[in-house]
């Protein structure tokens, strides 16, 4: 059977354990990076939900992701290697690209490492109104446990085309769902500018992309919850573009 006819199936059974979701959010160059991370000094925030809006921030990476690179997430080495200069969910999938991720995390419990593969599927109803051409990442976490991450086209929300997913461990499920709307701005951007990561229904972690570099809130990363919440932000993080 083709990949093609296997995506619905794939997506059906990632998104099965988050089918409950509720809204929870409020209405209005390939040179290495190492060291502690750039502060994020941007003005522009993306709209938190109220279970995350006290969590500390941190900001990690860098200014333009480019092929290649490390830096560091909470006193923890991230290398990366990225199949193009410029790759972002928002954008066109670069052509003969079907490996466009890799990227390891160095932990105290244990390195972990992610393969990422991507496709453009058949463009839905909502795509071609959008005149957009929505793309599908996968990744995988080692084989034992087996965790996996799968994203593409969501529902369209507030006008715009959204991105959904979901990132599972085991027994454990995160929902993602893209963020369009920026503090103190009432009209949604076409592109998100952060994401949501959910865990039975509840807001716990987001990523805000509105700034020149990620801005990350989560549980203690020391947590089997934390930790699935800091490897679904990384993907989501490494397929993003500043703008």
């Amino acid at each position: 059977m083709s990949r093609s006819r296997l995506v619905p199936a794939a997506l059906v059974l990632l998104l099965a354990g988050c089918a409950a979701v509720q809204d929870g959010r409020q209405a209005p160059a390939a040179t290495e990076a190492r060291g502690a991370p750039p502060p994020a000094a941007a003005a522009a925030h993306m709209v938190q939900a109220p279970s995350v809006a006290g969590v500390a921030e941190e900001a990690f990476g860098r200014a333009g992701w480019g092929r290649q690179g490390e830096f560091m997430l909470g006193g923890q080495r991230v290398h990366y290697e990225r199949g193009a200069a410029r790759l972002a969910l928002f954008e066109p999938l670069p052509a003969d690209l079907p490996a466009p991720l890799r990227f390891g995390w160095a932990r105290p419990a244990g390195d972990g490492a992610a393969a990422c593969e991507a496709w453009t599927p058949a463009r839905s109803d909502n795509a071609r109104a959008a005149g957009a051409s929505p793309w599908v990442l996968s990744c995988r976490w080692g084989s034992a446990p087996s965790a996996m991450l799968q994203i593409g086209e969501g529902a369209p929300r507030g006008g715009v085309l959204s991105r959904e997913g979901a990132y599972r461990r085991g027994e454990m499920t995160i929902g993602l769902r893209s963020v369009h709307r920026l503090e103190g701005r009432a009209a949604p951007q076409p592109a998100a500018v952060g994401y949501e990561l959910l865990h039975q229904g509840t807001v716990v972690g987001s990523l805000d992309l509105a700034g020149p570099v990620p801005r990350l809130r989560r549980p203690d990363p020391a947590t089997p919850l934390g930790r699935a919440v800091t490897e679904a932000a990384l993907a989501l993080a490494l397929v993003w573009e500043p703008r």
